[in-house]
């Protein structure tokens, strides 16, 4: 049976910093929620508080080390991928002071259809010397909001596997280029491509190639939608982010694995091609799973 407690009290709820919460250990945490706000002006009056007025970089740390990277938003959209379930909870009027934001750190995936793979990544809080989340507050926030709750269990195993969200740029010039430097280690279970900063362009073909086998021919936008939709998916279909998936038929051993008897593959690329001509920077979130970085 889940478990349901508040969060402890941050160090600080300041806006426009380095906002740190540090969780018990000991426990198997399934979703980590934080509840968001501005208190600023009377009823009535407008206040700036959607999700990118209030919060900016999420940092999940094991022992001092980042494991997990995203701004609010990107969380967001990456959790909704998975049905609209799992995007963030409102309550209250937007622009006033008493709305409140919900947003879900998922470890567990209650989105499989396996029971045994919902639990399988629940991040187990043991052996570690600390677990914390950092936030970001957006500067400017007359009275920011800042705290939450946690959804646990009991589990006495040492941490294991966790799933990761590593947040990567690369450059992003001419209308293709070739990634060969993603890190070779962890299964790979998705890679999201979001419009690119600089001249905003967006992916609009992706190869992929691993050992100099085809995983991926030039699969477009519309075809790759197409293919998650099939599967209960929800990608972005507006030809903004390319959501490259491995998994998208759901069982959690159908991520990439970039690694063959403990030692990494010689080769694992990802072609990109943008819909127009880029000059700015592409930003990539990977999820992977693995032992904490």
């Amino acid at each position: 049976m889940l478990r349901i407690k508040q969060l402890p009290t941050f160090d600080s709820t300041a806006a426009g910093k380095k906002n740190v919460v540090d969780l018990p250990l000991g426990l198997r945490y399934h979703v980590i929620w934080l509840e968001l706000g501005n208190n600023a002006g009377t009823t009535g009056h407008e206040v700036a508080n959607t999700l990118t007025d209030l919060v900016e970089d999420i940092v999940v740390k094991i022992n001092g080390k980042p494991f997990r990277t995203h701004s609010g938003t990107q969380l967001n959209q990456i959790n909704g991928i998975n049905s609209s379930a799992f995007l963030l909870k409102a309550y209250g009027t937007t622009g006033e002071a008493h709305r409140r934001l919900f947003l879900p750190i998922y470890f567990a995936e209650p989105w499989r259809k396996n029971q045994g793979d919902v639990t399988s990544l629940a991040l187990r809080a043991n052996g570690i010397e600390s677990f914390q989340i950092e936030v970001n507050l957006v500067a400017d926030l007359a009275a920011p909001v800042l705290q939450g709750f946690y959804e646990f269990d009991y589990d006495n195993r040492e941490i294991g596997l966790v799933s990761k969200f590593i947040r990567q740029d690369y450059s992003a010039v001419g209308l293709s280029r070739d990634i060969t430097t993603i890190d070779k280690r962890d299964f790979i279970e998705s890679i999201h491509l979001f419009p690119t900063t600089g001249t905003a362009r967006s992916v609009a073909e992706v190869k992929v190639t691993a050992n100099g086998e085809e995983l991926r021919d030039r699969i477009t936008f519309n075809e790759n939608s197409a293919s998650l939709l099939s599967r209960e998916l929800i990608p972005d279909t507006n030809g903004l982010r390319y959501d490259l998936i491995f998994d998208y038929d759901d069982p959690i051993n159908g991520a990439l694995p970039t690694q063959i008897n403990g030692k990494p593959i010689n080769e694992l690329t990802l072609k990109l091609t943008w819909d127009d001509v880029a000059n700015g920077t592409q930003t990539a979130i990977i999820k992977r799973t693995g032992p904490p970085e």
